[in-house]
């Protein structure tokens, strides 16, 4: 199955010309030759740190393996996902639903006043017009941040992304295993 920062299991296999596979405009086709090979192995993921939330399985620390895999170097910025929804007219489920959530620290004072915050999670708030494109709300932009990390896309988002581009997402292991980067119980 094909996910969004790594392709599946294996090699990622580009058909050939001949193959009746769909072809993948060029963008994608460069988005899936950057990806890294990582050797896989037994790692000891998740934390014991009292930062932790027992809630999200962030604990107790256990021994995982992962099989040989291939990774972005980085998350998806905001410049290749913008080519992909111009090449496909993707609209994000932020852009559907018309608000998503925005940590307080990054909105006026003003915005502040007029967006809720969420009662479990008071430090994000309910922002109107908040998607991939205005990443604070309206008046904000992507544009001077083309190399960032893109924000305000799902799940559902993200997958439309890896379909198009010929890759998957990692799972929660194979994203620890890249992020620690070998180190071993370090943050």
């Amino acid at each position: 199955m094909s996910s969004c920062c790594t392709p599946g299991r294996g090699t990622l296999t580009i058909a050939p010309a001949a193959s009746t596979a769909p072809s993948r405009p060029q963008a994608a086709l460069r988005i899936a030759k950057q990806l890294i090979d990582l050797p896989g192995g037994r790692f000891l993921m998740g934390g014991d740190d009292p930062d932790g939330i027992p809630a999200d399985g962030e604990g107790p620390v256990r021994e995982v393996e992962v099989a040989p895999f291939r990774i972005a170097p980085t998350t998806v910025t905001n410049a290749q996902f913008a080519t992909f929804v111009k090449a496909t007219g993707y609209v994000t489920e932020a852009e559907s639903f018309g608000f998503s959530f925005v940590f307080f620290g990054l909105i006026s004072d003003e915005l502040a006043a007029d967006s809720p915050p969420v009662e479990e999670v008071p430090w994000w708030r309910v922002v109107d017009a908040a998607t991939w494109r205005h990443p604070e709300g309206p008046g904000s932009s992507f544009t001077a941040r083309q190399n960032h990390p893109v924000v305000h896309v799902s799940w559902n988002d993200a997958q439309a992304f890896c379909e198009w581009s010929g890759t998957r997402l990692p799972t929660e292991a194979e994203w620890e295993y890249a992020a620690r980067g070998g180190l071993v119980r370090r943050r």
